[in-house]
């Protein structure tokens, strides 16, 4: 008898601790996922060197150029690129329409020249419109250079993101 109360008692805490932890598991669910305490960041702890990535701009004011507002974030795109020397860069990016365009103002969210195919080139070590669209060949002349200074006459240095890389994750830091 003795054996069998012990056993009782063993399955009753079993069962007491599988209904708390069911309510704390259910809460957990139930309020949503957790809201990241720190500034947005992008994972980039497989982009290898000579390699890029495109990001969403994050809503928060805070961290987009110095006069957006957070409707503007739907207007932008962030590149970020780790170089040769492993250094990881991001800038901001003119976005229409779903395509990236090729900067042509001071401010990233005004609208960019219309291109197919806007992305850096580890080869020739710039950046700029690879593909125009039909009509807006003259988007091919603007280039960059991999750390954002314009290579090209009559162009504006490309916005850079602040951030700083983080056990994997570009982390934005506010302007």
């Amino acid at each position: 008898m003795n054996g069998r109360r012990l056993l009782v008692a063993a399955l009753c805490g079993m069962v007491a601790a599988a209904v708390l932890l069911g309510t704390v598991l259910g809460w957990r669910y139930a309020s949503g996922p957790a809201n990241a305490d720190g500034p947005p960041s992008v994972r980039v702890l497989r982009l290898l060197p000579g390699t890029f990535m495109w990001a969403n701009a994050p809503a928060d004011a805070r961290y987009l150029p110095a006069g957006l507002r957070p409707h503007d974030a739907a207007r932008l795109k962030l590149l970020v690129l780790r170089g040769e020397d492993g250094a990881v860069r991001a800038f901001w990016l003119p976005r229409h329409g779903g395509r990236i365009g090729v900067p042509a103002d001071a401010s990233p969210a005004a609208p960019g020249i219309p291109c197919n195919d806007f992305a850096p080139d580890f080869r020739t070590g710039d950046i700029g419109c690879r593909q125009p669209l039909p009509g807006f060949e003259f988007a091919l002349r603007h280039r960059w250079s991999l750390q954002g200074r314009a290579l090209s006459a009559g162009t504006l240095d490309l916005v850079g993101a602040a951030g700083r890389e983080t056990d994997g994750d570009w982390v934005l830091q506010a302007p």
